[in-house]
């Protein structure tokens, strides 16, 4: 049915503002109260498989469980007369961290601790509820306009369709997520190694493997690890000793080079055990204060996961690719199951 007009739970839809993968977006306003919302309706075809339905509704639950300036606040979800699930939530204006890196390639150092910050303080609050995002990537990191915040810009952490209750396994009254066979989720760019593997069971430092590696990329213009396809990019994180920040940028602090170093670890047991610990460390790092307002591309609408604006055009600049790794790769079903063989270069991801 169309949804343009009609009252949403306590909201009444306006217009539509953009459609993602899953979904399509709409501005809509409070009833009573006139203030503004975004509404996120599911996709028919998604909305007959119960492990989308399963996982949208997750992203509304775990985003709704945190208490933080850094979380966008989800106001309420479920269903349409027609059984379309739907989330509504704060809508904001701002740009994604992915669209601010390709446009500068490489960010001031003050601004790149700045939101490794915010990111590790909104992470904190996440992990105290007992939620892992498990995705974090600069397209889920968002530059908001907050005059009370350094630069005029607060930074929100999106798109916790993947994040997992760590107690859930736990509870009684909680039903488990749900996942299907052979699908293995997050972004490979950003995945720690564990989650390269496939291991069931992740936690709070999987996120923080991921601020390591988007700092890293803040500071130098690419992430830890480059390569052709997704089956060798796993690979290297999972073998490969990532490269030292100062190498590549030697005029910063050598404690900002230590502090990434350890988000960055194989092991989870020798990687910082927390997100306050490295916001401690991270703020002993002595950097030039972040002063001025920092200009965000556009007016984009942000909501969830979708930029719901057109994004200002613009042309990254070139990555110079790492060497080729040599380890192979084969990827079957859910389960990575990675075998080394000469000669062979098998990577699939799901």
């Amino acid at each position: 049915m169309g949804v343009l007009g009609h009252v949403v739970g306590k909201y009444k839809i306006l217009g539509a503002l953009g459609e993602g993968g899953m979904g399509l977006v709409y501005e809509a306003r409070h009833i009573t109260l006139g203030s503004p919302a975004a509404i996120k309706v599911l996709l028919p075809q998604f909305t007959r498989d119960p492990l989308a339905v399963d996982r949208f509704f997750q992203e509304a639950r775990a985003a709704s469980a945190i208490r933080s300036p850094g979380i966008t606040e989800v106001f309420d979800y479920g269903r349409l007369p027609d059984g379309q699930a739907y989330i509504a939530m704060e809508l904001l204006r701002g740009e994604d961290l992915a669209s601010l890196i390709a446009r500068h390639r490489v960010l001031a150092p003050s601004l790149a601790q700045h939101i490794a910050h915010e990111m590790l303080a909104a992470l904190n609050a996440t992990h105290l509820v007992g939620v892992i995002h498990r995705d974090l990537k600069p397209d889920n990191v968002y530059l908001v306009r907050d005059a009370g915040a350094p630069g005029g810009v607060r930074v929100k952490l999106l798109d916790f369709g993947i994040a997992k209750l760590i107690d859930q396994a736990t509870s009684e009254h909680t039903p488990r997520p749900k996942s299907r066979d052979n699908i293995i989720l997050g972004t490979p760019a950003y995945m720690a190694p564990e989650q390269c593997k496939g291991a069931s069971e992740l936690d709070a430092r999987t996120d923080l493997y991921a601020v390591g590696c988007i700092l890293f990329e803040m500071l130098t213009g690419r992430p830890p690890f480059v390569a052709a396809g997704n089956g060798e990019l796993l690979a290297m994180h999972i073998y490969e000793p990532p490269p030292r920040l100062a190498n590549l940028a030697p005029h910063l602090p050598v404690e900002l080079d230590a502090l990434i170093a350890r988000l960055l670890t194989k092991s989870p047991e020798d990687r910082i055990p927390s997100a306050a610990y490295a916001l401690a460390a991270l703020e002993r790092v002595e950097l030039p204060q972040l002063t001025g307002e920092l200009p965000l591309a556009g007016a984009q609408l942000l909501t969830g996961a979708h930029i719901i604006a057109t994004p200002v055009p613009t042309a990254p600049a070139p990555v110079e690719p790492e060497r080729p790794s040599r380890m192979p790769l084969l990827v079957l079903g859910g389960a990575l199951v990675i075998a080394i063989a000469a000669a062979l270069v098998i990577g699939v991801f799901a």
